[in-house]
């Protein structure tokens, strides 16, 4: 199976982001101190989703013929200024 690996960072500060849950079908990685993550994804196209209680979840659809590192994708905090 081909991995998928990539990192997520706060939108606009840019700061990683620790124990975003990625999800493509049943496969589930956390990102770790570094906001990298690295895992097994099937063939196709897939929904990979992206999920911390601090941030807005994120999902894209990508068509995974090979290994594929998607890059750094930034997440927009919940967090409203008063």
């Amino acid at each position: 199976m081909p991995r998928i690996s990539g990192i997520v960072v706060e939108k606009w500060t840019r700061r990683p982001v620790v124990g975003v849950k990625i999800q493509i079908g049943h496969y589930i990685a956390l990102t770790d101190a570094m906001g990298r993550f690295s895992m097994e994804s099937p063939l196709g196209t897939v929904q990979i989703s992206m999920t911390h209680r601090d941030f807005h979840p994120y999902v894209m659809s990508l068509n995974v013929v090979r290994a594929a590192d998607i890059g750094v994708i930034g997440l927009s905090s919940r967090v409203v200024a008063l």
